[in-house]
């Protein structure tokens, strides 16, 4: 039996916590939201002013528009860089409390100690940097995982924005199964991964497969989990969805431009309840993919 809480166990203790203890306490940090907020007009209005410039007043002008577009960006990651340093000190004193309405789960505040490791199991194509945002480790019936949000590029490009989840299979692999949304070229990821058609011809329109364990691979991705895979993208709101089978877990890719897990929005009241159920709902959308893929049976898919 497991001791895992319940979704409406959840929902129960997040309500409880957020209207007796959250909102109270998160209502002091109101003048230093508004101040902040005003941090924020000052240093990044006048970016964005400078953009609208050269836009509107000198767009004849030979590489106006790529001066625009760089004082817009600057003004945007200037807002975002103080949003998130005040995002970051405020979920510094709340996540352990919100993270124990979902049981056995945590927040790191610390950089992702298994960064190259993304490289090795093909999950992401070859990227030069990553960074990472919120992440969580927990357990839900039986099953450990993990939720990293980050972000990798490759030269000037994004190759992924999102969330990485990694759940453990509670069993080992013997190669690499990697699934990718459908390219015409079928590009391989990794010369040691060949390219491998299943039979359910609806999912092989949407995504590519490659392994070096074709009877594995074939094994693992059943009916079952190409449906759960098809639907998944519209059930987490994600653009594009990939997946990576490697050692004993199974790695989820939701490519989405969304900031997830957000929290303390300059322009709202800091104790404003809707960021905080929205927060809830993402964390619990992400736990719920252990029941969607049965995982804690621990059997094949």
């Amino acid at each position: 039996m497991s001791d895992s809480k319940t979704y409406q166990q959840m929902r129960r203790d997040f309500q409880e916590l957020f209207f007796k203890k959250l909102e109270p306490f998160l209502a002091q940090y109101e003048s230093e939201r508004k101040k902040q907020l005003c941090k924020a007009y000052i240093l990044a209005s006048p970016l964005g002013v400078a953009g609208l410039f050269f836009l509107c007043f000198l767009f004849k002008e030979r590489g106006a528009w790529k001066i625009a577009l760089f004082f817009f960006t600057l003004s945007y990651l200037t807002w975002r860089s103080i949003k998130k340093r005040f995002e970051k000190d405020i979920k510094k004193k709340i996540m352990d409390s919100v993270c124990s309405c979902f049981g056995n789960l945590q927040w790191i505040s610390e950089p992702y100690v298994e960064d190259k490791f993304f490289q090795n199991i093909n999950l992401i194509r070859t990227y030069d940097s990553s960074s990472y945002d919120d992440i969580f480790k927990g357990e839900y019936n039986g099953v450990n995982y993990e939720i990293i949000e980050s972000k990798f590029i490759r030269g000037k490009n994004s190759v992924f924005d999102g969330v990485i989840v990694k759940l453990d299979m509670n069993k080992p692999f013997k190669g690499n199964t990697v699934i990718y949304p459908e390219t015409s070229m079928h590009l391989s990821p990794s010369s040691k991964l060949v390219h491998t058609e299943l039979e359910d011809t609806v999912f092989n329109q949407k995504f590519d497969v490659f392994t070096d364990n074709e009877v594995e691979a074939r094994y693992l991705i059943t009916p079952s989990f190409m449906e759960r895979i098809k639907k998944m993208r519209i059930a987490f709101y994600a653009d594009k969805v990939a997946c990576s089978f490697y050692h004993k877990y199974l790695y989820i890719a939701l490519y989405t431009t969304r900031d997830l897990f957000s929290l303390c929005s300059l322009t709202k009241p800091v104790n404003d309840a809707r960021q905080f159920f929205t927060m809830y709902e993402e964390i619990i959308s992400i736990i719920k993919l252990i029941d969607h893929f049965k995982l804690d049976q621990k059997i094949g898919m």
